[in-house]
């Protein structure tokens, strides 16, 4: 051991030390408490043994100092002036391992050690076998945690929410909104929002967002995709031979299959006006009837619909029933296309790309600021899913780590990039700004100006009125006018 002895009588430590020494252990002498401060601070000491009394620091302060204040685990010994039981139990409150009275018994003070190697043995062991427990633990709950990662995306590609990304405003209220649609089954939801904003993503959220609906049917249709023939047979199910080229076993429909969980009308505005009106009836009595059959089938679904369509401007122009549309817009959540949420676009960017890449074992480097720039500025007709499909393009072709703009190339070739207007140009058509022969109406014309500006931002209003070098106080006093 490394024994650092303070005591200020000379002899006393100069016999000491040689009976240390005897006993294989390395010592260091210190006349007083400052010294044996500087030398327990340069030197690793394994044991003090210090005589408490001493002029300045004497033991009971460097005691205390040691314990006390630098929390060291190093025990001390202090040794004592005969019958001194005060400074001894002040000692043993202050932290001291043990105290021995003058004049020292050589061989209770080599036990007293002995103990003491003894003790620090075990106290080391502790500490190895506790660091050993602690980097095991961290060792395998980082395991544990990378196969809960795993699981969890397999689980949400499996279901199909391992696109949905959420990181403006706009996305997080969509969100919100799903998740208190998602409590009340009896409530039939409806989305809209334009081609490729995840319509289907929130669908799928407001169905998966109960721990009660992770084992219920999640059942999809395109209402635009289906032959008109034939969809009320893909809708309903039908009987053997209900029709020619029925199946000759019969087939169960979409709602049937559906039933206990949810059904998801994609593109509902396509809906044939004949369906229409079974689907209502379904809807209100929670029954069906295959085509051909005469047997009563009951079902229990939640209904969510999703449309790319003004479905207001289809029921007034009578292309959507009425009463369906209320039926089926009990709930209502629009998604804003991804031109209206630009702080969406390079998280999600990057997300794309990084998944793209290590499906092909690769890693991705992010995107150089240009490239940044350039997506911010395009336009995204496609919304998100056309975003994700050029990130694919984009690792595809990629060469460098880090992506520059040689990589999105097609990108910049496309006329859907947001460029401003050059000075003296007509910003909302080459024809708009045509004056008539006759006299012209302004207050029309600006509300023609207004119209096509919303058009152009998505409805977003905050992004229309700095467009218009307007506030959105004025802009929103202006439509109130219209």
């Amino acid at each position: 051991m490394n024994i650092l002895l303070v005591d200020d009588e000379a002899d006393v430590r100069k016999s000491l030390s040689r009976f240390l020494e005897k006993l294989g252990h390395a010592v260091t002498c210190a006349a007083d408490g400052m010294e044996a401060l500087r030398e327990f601070h340069s030197r690793e000491i394994s044991l003090v043994i210090t005589d408490i009394r001493m002029p300045e620091i004497d033991g009971l302060e460097l005691l205390r100092r040691i314990k006390m204040i630098e929390k060291s685990s190093v025990d001390v010994i202090v040794v004592t002036g005969h019958g001194d039981t005060t400074s001894a139990i002040r000692a043993l409150k202050y932290g001291a391992f043990d105290y021995l009275q003058k004049p020292v018994d050589v061989r209770e003070l080599a036990i007293v050690i002995e103990r003491s190697a003894a003790y620090l043995t075990l106290r080391n062991n502790y500490r190895r076998l506790k660091q050993e427990f602690q980097e095991r633990v961290h060792s395998e709950t980082q395991a544990v945690r990378g196969e809960v990662e795993r699981l969890r995306e397999a689980y949400l590609e499996e279901i199909g929410l391992d696109g949905l990304g959420v990181y403006s405003e706009a996305m997080r209220q969509v969100v919100a909104q799903a998740e208190k649609y998602s409590t009340d089954r009896e409530i039939a939801v409806l989305i809209e929002g334009e081609s490729g904003t995840g319509k289907e993503l929130i669908a799928r959220y407001i169905h998966y967002f109960g721990a009660s609906s992770a084992v219920l049917p999640f059942v999809a249709i395109n209402c635009g995709a289906i032959n008109q023939e034939l969809f009320e047979g893909e809708l309903f199910g039908h009987e053997p031979g209900a029709y020619t080229g029925a199946t000759s076993r019969g087939q169960m429909g979409k709602i049937e299959a559906a039933n206990g969980g949810t059904l998801f009308l994609d593109e509902i505005g396509e809906l044939p006006p004949g369906v229409q009106v079974k689907l209502l009836r379904v809807l209100e009595e929670k029954k069906l009837y295959r085509l051909g059959g005469v047997r009563e089938i009951p079902v229990d679904i939640r209904i969510i619909s999703a449309t790319n369509k003004d479905l207001q401007r289809e029921v007034d122009e009578k292309r959507f029933r009425l009463d369906l549309y209320y039926r089926v817009n009990m709930g209502h959540i629009r998604i804003p296309p991804l031109r209206g949420r630009p702080e969406d676009i390079s998280p999600l960017a990057f997300r794309f790309a990084e998944r793209a890449a290590r499906r092909r074992g690769r890693k991705f480097g992010g995107f150089m600021p240009a490239v940044e720039k350039t997506l911010l500025s395009f336009a995204w007709p496609g919304n998100v899913r056309q975003l994700k499909n050029a990130m694919e393009r984009l690792v595809l072709m990629q060469v460098a780590d880090r992506a520059d703009l040689r990589d999105i190339a097609f990108l910049r070739n496309d006329d859907a990039v947001r460029e401003k207007p050059a000075s003296g140009t007509h910003i909302l058509g080459r024809g708009d700004f045509d004056l008539p022969e006759e006299g012209l109406d302004l207050e029309a014309f600006n509300r023609k100006i207004i119209r096509k500006a919303l058009e152009r931002h998505g409805g977003n209003r905050t992004r229309t009125a700095n467009y218009l070098g307007w506030s959105r106080r004025v802009l929103e006093g202006r439509l109130k006018k219209l």
